[in-house]
């Protein structure tokens, strides 16, 4: 159950890698979606890998992946796993506010009017920023790094029940700690950036505003 999973997750964090390469934001993201999707059932899977958690079977062998599954399954991860499970969660929701749904952000990445409003432009291809590319290959990375070593915290927990399920290379730890320290290098320079501090700027500004919205009283 867990190899399924695990082979999803790798074909879609491929796929996500490749899109972002060729300038399809929107596609990487969603492709990143079905990544933590995957990652967070595979990581299940590790310790309940028994189909009834995963399908519905009826009468005629069809199988249905119901919600309801997948409702348990968070339940448990935010039980067993509170930390990692509210970032899948808030990585997810990051993904679904900004790309999973048409919107004309995303629109604005691939249709352009000309400086005198004679034409458009709506290419196949999104124009492409710099910035943006290599903030999504960080996050891109960011997710390969952290479910890797969500597996091998839920791998660990079940081996101490004396079920090993996995293994892992004898120099796991000291490779995820040093892409996670790679990572966050990157993660600095990306907020060091002109347009990351302007962009907090406007952020800290915004909840200001709010913050003095002054509400009506009855």
């Amino acid at each position: 159950m867990f190899g399924r999973l695990y082979s999803l997750l790798k074909k879609h964090h491929t796929l996500s890698l490749f899109s972002t390469l060729r300038l399809h934001k929107v596609q990487s993201m969603m492709n990143l979606r079905q990544v933590l999707e995957a990652g967070a059932a595979a990581a299940f899977a590790i310790a309940n890998p028994e189909t009834h958690h995963f399908v519905d079977v009826d009468e005629f062998g069809i199988m249905d992946p119901a919600q309801k599954l997948a409702g348990k399954r968070y339940k448990w991860l935010d039980e067993k796993y509170p930390t990692k499970s509210d970032w899948i969660k808030s990585t997810k929701d990051k993904i679904n506010t900004s790309a999973a749904h048409a919107n004309i952000i995303s629109g604005d990445s691939t249709f352009k009017i000309t400086s005198d409003q004679s034409a458009v432009s709506a290419p196949f291809f999104d124009t492409e920023d710099e910035y943006f590319v290599k903030s999504d290959l960080w996050l891109i990375s960011s997710v390969a790094i952290t479910i890797m070593d969500f597996f091998y915290g839920v791998a660990g927990d079940v081996a101490r029940t004396d079920r090993s399920v996995m293994d892992f290379r004898p120099d796991f730890t000291e490779t995820i700690q040093g892409l996670a320290k790679e990572n966050s290098h990157l993660l600095a320079e990306i907020q060091s950036s002109e347009r990351f501090q302007k962009a907090m700027q406007k952020m800290a500004q915004r909840a200001t505003a709010k913050s003095n919205q002054v509400p009506h009283g009855k």
